[in-house]
């Protein structure tokens, strides 16, 4: 999925010059799950700048290598994030 990545962004970010050589693009969104005490710990986030070919910042969890993300499904946005769908 897809949104308008300035909803959800504080600054007027620009994007990396190899930005085009990564996966993720400006306004797709993003799963990410970590774990904390041993519990998965699941981040749903929108792309607002891309830094290079392996990075990007989120609104949710800020700098983020492209190899510890993954596109969210319309199933994991309704779940872990539902506003996004209600917004967009």
């Amino acid at each position: 999925m897809k949104v308008n990545e300035t909803k959800y962004a504080k600054f007027d970010y620009t994007d990396g010059v190899d930005s085009e050589l990564n996966k993720f693009k400006r306004g797709d969104v993003v799963i990410k799950t970590s774990y904390f005490a041993g519990e998965p710990y699941v981040e749903i986030g929108v792309v607002l700048q891309v830094h290079d070919a392996d990075e990007l910042r989120t609104d949710m969890f800020g700098n983020e290598s492209a190899d510890n993300l993954k596109r969210a499904t319309k199933a994991d946005i309704k779940k872990f994030r539902p506003s996004l769908l209600e917004s967009n």
